[in-house]
């Protein structure tokens, strides 16, 4: 189900484009294990409907399968997912690189605004402080991490051992990198469509590679294989596998091993999170201080959106007065001979600077119930906000 709603970089940019159309603010993530759109828009539906366009699955079964988090509720969620606290292995941190990379997507469409800024500095911020000032990111607990730890319980003699990574994008260098502290690096072998970048990440770990072209005769002589590539279509079926006994790890989303025939053993995202069981009860004992950290930036940011919220409803009211102040000048310029409209401009300008500070003030000052004050000007003076 989750590769049903998971969509490339082109139907990503699509989506966005469609939705700047719309006036809609957005970033979206489609990694290993989750699809989320993050919008500032006034409907749930705006997105399901973009988000369904733009990948395989319905809404039938995207309200069957989802969650749709709304105002506090979805900041708070951004929070958590940030801080490895919503991942499908707990503290994974992969997932904030993957935020911030979504979110500079985005913004180079020029998608988002000041808020959606200004929610993912803060949520980036909140990462770094729970990796500085708890445990909760020690002991490796990872995808790329699971994997290496599966093969080492599954396989005891890692020095005879074939290893052959199939795709370098964000994941495989992840991998990649897991894989040189455990195995020797002659025991790994990356392969790449693209053979430029698999020449470029071998060099960087001192491991092999050889070209997709060349992916059957390599598979021959491996006993593990990786596969963390993002093609909308399986990579590897019971063609490429044949009669060979191999395990295959498959890290990809949506799913590139379609292999029911063979002799392979293939292991999901879903079977690696056992893996980590033991690393992760360290983990659970930080997340108390995990929570508190994230509460008092929560905390922080809902005072931005106060402030800049209160910004707003000032300007308006105050641009709604000079509309008075306007209107009356017009009127009694016409009904009173001789007026002086300059002197009579000045003196209602200072009025307009008293009262719109007497309000400010005001907003300061119930800054619990501001909400209210706000409710009942706009309903007075029908700001436009």
């Amino acid at each position: 189900m989750r590769s049903k709603f998971s969509f490339s970089e082109n139907d990503l940019k699509l989506l966005i484009l469609e939705a700047q159309e719309k006036g809609i603010y957005l970033f979206a993530t489609s990694t290993c294990n989750r699809t989320e759109i993050y919008g500032y828009c006034s409907y749930a539906t705006d997105l399901i409907q973009l988000l369904c366009k733009y990948s395989t699955g319905n809404e039938i079964e995207f309200m069957t399968n989802s969650y749709i988090l709304q105002g506090d509720d979805a900041v708070k969620h951004l929070f958590r997912l940030g801080v490895g606290l919503e991942s499908q292995i707990l503290g994974d941190f992969e997932i904030i690189g993957q935020i911030k990379r979504a979110f500079n997507f985005a913004k180079e469409l020029g998608a988002t605004n000041d808020y959606l800024e200004r929610i993912t500095n803060d949520v980036i911020r909140t990462s770094k402080a729970v990796k500085n000032n708890t445990n909760f990111s020690t002991k490796a607990a990872s995808v790329a991490y699971a994997a290496v730890q599966w093969i080492k319980e599954n396989f005891a003699n890692k020095e005879n051992i074939n290893i052959t990574l199939l795709g370098t994008g964000e994941i495989g260098k992840v991998t990649c990198a897991n894989l040189v502290k455990y195995f020797p690096i002659d025991s790994i072998t990356l392969v790449n469509r693209t053979i430029e970048k698999a020449e470029q990440i071998s060099t960087k770990f001192h491991v092999k590679f050889e070209s997709f072209e060349n992916l059957n005769l390599v598979l021959d002589q491996t006993d593990v294989l990786i596969v963390a590539t993002n093609a909308e279509k399986p990579t590897i079926t019971d063609k490429e596998i044949g009669e060979k006994a191999i395990s295959i790890i498959d890290l990809s989303i949506p799913r590139n091993v379609d292999a029911t025939k063979s002799n392979a053993n293939v292991i999901t995202l879903d079977d690696l999170t056992v893996v980590v069981d033991k690393a992760l009860e360290s983990r659970k004992a930080e997340i108390p201080k995990v929570e508190t950290i994230i509460e008092e930036r929560i905390s922080d940011f809902d005072e931005w959106v106060q402030s800049r919220s209160h910004k707003d409803v000032v300007i308006a009211f105050k641009r709604r007065l000079i509309e008075i102040q306007t209107e009356e000048l017009n009127y009694h310029s016409k009904k009173i001979e001789g007026l002086n409209v300059e002197h009579v401009q000045i003196v209602s300008e200072r009025i307009i600077q008293k009262v719109t500070k007497q309000f400010v003030t005001h907003l300061k000052n119930t800054e619990s119930n501001s909400y209210e004050s706000v409710k009942i000007m706009n309903e007075i003076f029908k700001l436009e906000i």
